[in-house]
């Protein structure tokens, strides 16, 4: 269990997050079924507005507590502005991911998972359940708050936490046999040649993310759909019925399976080298576990001074 997260804190806290965000959701749910009307413009009062705007205050309750595993990754200083932005830029381009997939006529055709996943496999699930949340919490700002927005919160955050745990587990440490590499090909494409440079396009072509991490991105667009079903079921459906409950979860197979699709060639495609640069980012600027929680030692004048005093 100790190699799954980075330290017992996370851990308790990862486990904490993922048991409170499901009460909270339920509760919402219940709230949204009855949520009390508000007064006409011109005589509202202070809880109207909150009324009106409880999804967005939600979100940002939703944002609060996925950050919670994330902060506490760094228990022995405060995270700092290098630690940060990589979180951020994964999430900036999920959102720009989900906006420009948008002109693509297959429904829910978009790499927003893909994008959380790598960014979990290269930072821990921590992190991957941050840029989760974060990704549904800023794109709702384009495509819309509403209630459906800590769910999508939570089960993005979910799909990167899991990859992240996944990966920490060593699921996905599988390498594919790399192709192209026996010294005849050498030999028939020789280096700095048309032939050669056709051999080196033919091995980065083949060159992808392992199998089993492709498959999970599949796997997550079901497991994305499934959970916002039950937004959808426990929201809209009536009478609630075996039959009614089977025909929603059918008529979101489509969808569902093009949001898998669209995960798994993104992995394949750029799944490798993505993480491979994230790693090189780990590493340039010491954001692995051990360099993030390095205490400096306390300097000569620390000394001096703790003596004196």
């Amino acid at each position: 269990m100790s190699k799954l997260f980075v330290s017992k804190r996370t851990s308790a806290a990862a486990w904490v997050i993922l048991l409170v965000l499901p009460a909270l959701m339920a509760a919402f749910g219940y709230y949204h079924s009855h949520r009390p009307a508000v007064n006409p413009v011109g005589s509202r009062t202070f809880w109207d507005y909150v009324i009106l705007n409880s999804d967005i205050l939600l979100g940002l309750l939703f944002l609060l507590a996925s950050a919670i595993p994330f902060i506490l990754v760094f228990d022995k200083k405060k995270p700092q502005a290098r630690e940060l932005v990589p979180i951020a830029v994964m999430a900036a381009i999920g959102v720009v991911g989900r906006t420009v997939f948008e002109i693509i006529p297959l429904p829910n055709f978009k790499p927003c998972s893909a994008i959380i996943i790598i960014t979990a496999v290269a930072f821990g699930p921590e992190a991957g359940f941050l840029t989760g949340a974060l990704t549904a919490f800023v794109s709702n700002f384009i495509f819309g708050q509403g209630p459906w927005t800590p769910w999508q919160m939570f089960t993005w955050g979910l799909v990167g936490f899991l990859a992240g745990i996944l990966k920490n587990a060593g699921v996905f440490a599988e390498k594919n046999r790399p192709h192209f590499t026996a010294r005849l090909w050498d030999r028939l494409c020789p280096e700095n040649t048309n032939r050669g440079d056709l051999l080196h396009f033919v091995r980065q072509l083949t060159d992808h993310a392992p199998l089993r991490l492709c498959l999970y991105g599949f796997l997550s667009g079901f497991l994305y759909g499934w959970i916002m079903n039950l937004y959808f079921i426990i929201g809209y459906v009536s009478p609630l019925t075996w039959q009614t409950i089977g025909a929603a979860y059918l008529s979101s197979f489509f969808f569902d399976f093009c949001h898998g699709l669209c995960t798994f060639l993104v992995l394949w495609a750029l799944g490798d080298p993505w993480v491979r640069k994230l790693e090189r980012i780990k590493i340039k600027f010491g954001l692995t576990a051990e360099e993030r929680n390095y205490v400096l030692p306390p300097s000569t004048f620390e000394i001096a001074r703790e003596n004196y005093e």
